[in-house]
This record gives C-alpha cells, sequence and structure tokens, in this order.
C-alpha cells in the first residue's frame, strides 16, 4: 500500500508498505478522507512526541473510514449496541490508552500517562489502510457525510476546549486565533450561549470568516491593541479566554484579557517554552486550565453537526487528493492564509 511517512524532521515522503495486520481486537480501515492538523505539522516540522520514537512512522490522525476487515475477537464499537461489520463508515479517536492505569480507570483516558497516538507513535491515517483497536472506533451516522466525518476529531476537541471553559449562558469570551480548530471553537461556544465572543487573528480572511460564522467582534493584534479593545468591548474583561495557537504573544496575553476571577484554557500546543508573568493570575484569582485531545465528546460531535448546530466545512481551505498531499502539508505550515485541508483517499 501507499503511505506518506515522516522520515525526518520536516522530511514527509511517500513509501510502499505493506497492509497492516488486524489484530483480533482491531478493525482494518480503508481511510476515506484525512484532515491536516496543527499538531501534524507539530510532529513533521518539530518533532512533537518524537522524542524516543524511532523515524518512520505514517502520520495522520483526523479521519473517515471504511471498515475492510474485522478482528475475530471484536463484538462491538466504542459507543456499544451495534456490532461493527465490513463496509460500515466509522471515525476514530486517536489516543490509544493503556485501559489498566488510574486515570483510565476513572475514564480520563486523555490523560493516560502510558498512552499511544495515531500519526505520533503509532502510524496513522495517511495510508491506504490503518489498523486501530477496534474500541477506540465510532460508526457514522448514515446521513453524515464522509467529509464530514474527518472532521468529527477537531470538533470533538473544540467541545473538550469549551467543556472545559465552563461556559454559562451569557458569558464573554476571547478566542485567541481564528484557525480551523478556533472556527469550531467559535461555533461550540455560541451554541453553548456564550454572550459577546471576540476572535483575534492578524489574518483578515479568518476574521471575515469569524464574523459570518457569527462573532461579535474580530480584532487584528497587529493593528489594535487587544487588551484595551476587549476590555472596551466586555466592559473590563472577558469571563473567559480560550487560547487557540499556542505561541508566547497569545498565551502571555491571556491573563490580561480576563477580568479577575476570570477564567483561561491553554488549548494551542507550543512547541517551546514560554515565559509567562503570573503576577496577574494570582493577584486576580485567574484560573488557568489545561485542555488535553477529547474524552468521550465523540458521539456529541456527531449529534452537533447532525443537528446542524455546528457546520465543520466552514474552516475548509481546500480538499487535495492524497497524491498531493504532501505539497498540502507544506502549504498548510508555511502560509498563515491556509484554512483547513483536508486529503481525499483514492483520488
Amino acid at each position: 500500500m501507499k503511505a506518506i511517512q515522516k522520515q525526518g524532521t520536516g522530511r514527509a515522503a511517500y513509501a510502499e508498505l505493506p497492509i497492516p495486520q488486524c489484530g483480533p481486537k482491531d478493525l482494518l480501515l480503508k481511510p476515506l478522507y484525512s484532515g491536516i492538523c496543527a499538531t501534524d505539522l507539530h510532529v513533521l516540522y518539530h518533532d512533537l512526541g518524537q522524542g524516543d520514537k524511532p523515524f518512520p512512522v505514517v502520520m495522520g490522525h483526523e479521519f473517515s473510514a471504511v471498515v475492510a476487515e474485522v478482528g475475530s475477537e471484536v463484538d462491538g464499537y466504542i459507543e456499544g449496541g451495534t456490532k461493527i461489520e465490513a463496509g460500515h463508515r466509522v471515525t476514530v479517536e486517536p489516543i490509544l490508552p493503556c485501559g489498566k492505569c488510574e486515570y483510565c480507570h476513572r475514564g480520563k483516558v486523555n490523560l493516560c500517562p502510558n498512552m499511544s497516538h495515531l500519526g505520533i507513535y503509532e502510524n496513522g491515517c495517511y495510508a491506504d489502510f490503518v489498523s486501530v483497536p477496534a474500541n477506540r472506533v465510532h460508526r457514522l451516522p448514515d446521513n453524515l457525510p464522509d467529509l464530514a466525518g474527518a472532521l468529527v476529531e477537531p470538533l470533538a476537541c473544540a467541545i473538550n476546549f469549551v467543556d472545559k471553559a465552563r461556559i454559562q449562558p451569557g458569558n464573554s469570551v476571547v478566542i485567541l486565533g481564528g484557525g480551523s480548530i478556533a472556527q469550531l471553537t467559535l461555533q461550540v461556544a455560541l451554541a453553548s450561549g456564550a454572550g459577546t465572543v471576540i476572535v483575534t487573528d492578524p489574518v483578515a480572511k479568518k476574521r471575515e470568516l469569524a464574523l459570518k460564522i457569527g462573532a461579535h467582534a474580530a480584532i487584528d493584534p497587529m493593528r489594535e491593541d487587544v487588551v484595551s479593545r476587549v476590555r472596551e468591548l466586555t466592559g473590563g474583561g472577558a469571563d473567559i479566554v480560550i487560547e487557540c495557537v499556542g505561541v508566547a504573544a497569545t498565551v502571555s496575553q491571556m491573563v490580561q484579557l480576563v477580568h479577575r476571577g476570570g477564567r483561561c484554557v491553554m488549548a494551542g500546543i507550543p512547541t517551546g517554552k514560554i515565559p509567562m508573568d503570573l503576577l496577574d493570575l494570582v493577584f486576580g484569582e485567574i484560573e488557568l486550565v489545561g485542555v488535553m485531545a477529547t474524552v468521550w465528546q465523540f458521539p456529541r460531535a456527531m449529534r452537533m453537526i447532525e443537528l446542524g448546530r455546528v457546520d465543520v466545512r466552514v474552516a475548509l481551505d481546500k480538499v487535495v487528493p492524497f497524491s498531493q498531499a504532501i505539497e498540502g502539508l507544506k502549504e498548510a505550515f508555511e502560509s498563515s492564509e491556509v484554512g483547513k485541508v483536508v486529503i481525499q483517499h483514492g483520488a
């Protein structure tokens, strides 16, 4: 089969590999669409999670797929009920928890210290086939398109961000960043009853998209004083700030944007250490909450798409054939103008 491997820092290449074995508790899947995520770019260009992992590794973790083969001991799938069969369309939770530690036993599988992860530590979905544990798979509803199925994972992340933010009806919310995950977070925040929602991003088309989706204001951090503008719009500071970028400028800015007693959610993944002045955090009793991927949000994400509460396609910039996927990765990394890029397998 053909696959896209990370073969070194910043170096991805097509490779011919054997079709993976389908273990007794696994499913062999044939991907339909795969998303290019900022995490994939961090893996490729910044060696995220690759400290002790030898190259090469097949990349990718956001995807929809068709079941090609069912392991001999598989009798269901993650949410129980219907038996999974060859031909069913599915999406996959890419975190692979150990299932044995205290975090797994408490249902916090995204915090498992022994976890693996598709596309980072294990071969992922940028391939003709991928083998995954059956208990990490969700069957896609019949009315949910293949393309939308590839975007369930980032929407589930956005739901987790908003869960951690604990938004209450009427809360003012600032979302730092205007990329695809921020645009999904914006929609979930609005669906959760947020009042004034403000998005910041230096790219004009991302600000315009945020306003089109329903943001009440979109600030250009290169031209405006974000802190004073947010305080003006919220009457002194936001109730909640969700950081979706992971860069020094936005991380260090978070605590200046909330009022005393406010809450900051750190959702972006930094690529290095970031200095931060914590005096405002202490004196203002500001909550700073980290958030890691998803935990049990996939069914809710699929339901929100089905009900039309979230349109996962709004931040979609382009769909590229698998034969152009490496160019898609490069473009997504090099251009701040590019929105969500999705790979179409078999094209």
